[in-house]
């Protein structure tokens, strides 16, 4: 039998090529560094361009028209699936024709395949959280730095004996034919851009604390408020490309943050009682279907400035002045807003430098570089390695979907 694919990351990417290989005979060990897989699905509220809910981007192929929940299918039930999470790669190489990786995993606090999340240890200690109800391992997660009395007598009241406090990390080494990078991206925080006040003023978030807000499954139940105080927020500004397309930061284009930062505003605008909306922005990049998403938020009223904002001051009501130059009106215009959202680049994944280096691959801007891009096979980066989705640069569901496929695709090739 042929040794296993490893795929580091359990995004949209990392989990779609997981399944299909897994469903094609094929052995699958999938890795994530989190305690909970779905990488920036988790949350980022509703999917674009379809606006579904983001646990649920991928219909059911043999049923067409029929929906299902593709975050929580296969991931656990599938025999050809061993999942590790709070997993981290401390070395891999090339031996011959495969690969050798050890893996570094985590204690294992909460057995998933016994814990009910009936909710009794979440009473008991802050130590103890949810994800999210359809998380995946359907599990609690426990947080050691927040150990109190109260986790100690949830591990004594468990009633499945779910819990073990004093679980201790481990280590595994294994060989694997192949190796698929679906690392993702993050958010950059843009703490040291001071003319925007991140961090220090309470109200001036990024769009993924706002897609945070607008879950239903959050503290504030959807409804738009101010973290300062949960005050509604009568008027948000969202401000494009903070970070990208700036040479002292990231030079490139982050590619998705209009989208994402329209669909937040359509969702402002037509969902969350008709709250006003301003975007300032250098240009409006909706490339190909998601014009329509412009022209419904225009329509929608929600006000777009070209321009540049010089001046943030936190007023003493907790709302926020805002100076911008206006480059189509040649002039300074002043607005005040509850909410100032800031669409952060979106940075390469982490640890890239190690795991190209210890493959010997090539980087780009810090994302993963195709081994021959003349070729038009972006998802091949050396041989036997792959990468799909936020590993080769920002990227949406369906282009993270259509490279895991591919990737796939290409493994199965080489099988034959």
């Amino acid at each position: 039998m042929a040794d296993p694919v490893l795929i580091i990351g359990a995004g949209v990417a990392g989990m779609t090529a997981a399944v299909e290989l897994a469903d094609s005979g094929i052995e699958v060990i999938l890795i994530d560094r989190l305690s909970t897989i779905g990488g920036n699905s988790l949350n980022l509220y509703k999917a674009f361009p379809t606006d579904d809910c983001f646990y649920c981007f991928e219909g059911n192929r043999w049923r067409p028209g029929i929906r299902k929940c593709f975050y929580r299918s296969a991931m656990i039930d599938q025999p050809n699936i061993v999942l590790h999470t709070n997993t981290n790669i401390s070395d891999i190489i090339r031996k011959g024709e495969t690969f050798q990786a050890k893996l570094d995993v985590g204690p294992v606090y909460v057995d998933s395949k016994k814990c009910t999340m009936c909710g009794l240890c979440l009473k008991h200690s802050k130590a103890f959280s949810l994800t999210s109800p359809q998380c995946q391992p359907q599990a609690v997660i426990y947080n050691p730095s927040k150990s109190d009395e109260g986790a100690k007598t949830a591990e004594k009241e468990c009633p499945t004996g779910a819990i073990s406090l004093d679980a201790e990390p481990t280590e595994k080494t294994i060989a694997v034919s192949d190796v698929v990078l679906a690392t993702g991206y993050h958010e950059m925080k843009p703490t040291e851009l001071d003319e925007y006040a991140y961090g220090k003023i309470s109200n001036v978030i990024t769009q993924l604390e706002l897609a945070k807000i607008l879950d239903p499954n959050s503290p504030s139940e959807g409804q738009l408020v101010r973290p300062s105080d949960g005050a509604p927020a009568n008027h948000v500004m969202m401000v494009q490309c903070v970070g990208s397309r700036d040479e002292n930061y990231y030079p490139f284009c982050s590619k998705i943050c209009c989208v994402f930062a329209i669909k937040h505003a359509n969702i402002i605008a037509m969902e969350r009682n008709s709250a006003k909306v301003s975007v300032v922005y250098m240009d409006i990049r909706t490339y190909d279907r998601h014009e329509q998403y412009y022209r419904d938020a225009r329509d929608a009223g929600v006000e777009f400035v070209r321009g540049r904002v010089t001046r943030v001051e936190e007023c003493d009501n907790g709302s926020i002045d805002v100076i911008v130059y206006d480059s189509l009106l040649d002039k300074y215009l002043k607005f005040n807003v509850d909410l100032f959202v800031l669409s952060s680049a979106l940075e390469p994944p982490i640890g890239s430098a190690e795991l190209a280096q210890s493959l010997g691959l090539s980087l780009s801007s810090g994302y993963f570089k195709p081994e021959d891009i003349t070729t038009g096979n972006e998802i091949v980066i050396g041989p036997h390695v792959y990468a799909c989705g936020g590993a080769l640069g920002p990227a949406e569901v369906p282009e993270s979907v259509t490279q895991a496929r591919a990737v796939v695709s290409k493994i199965l090739q080489s099988r034959k």
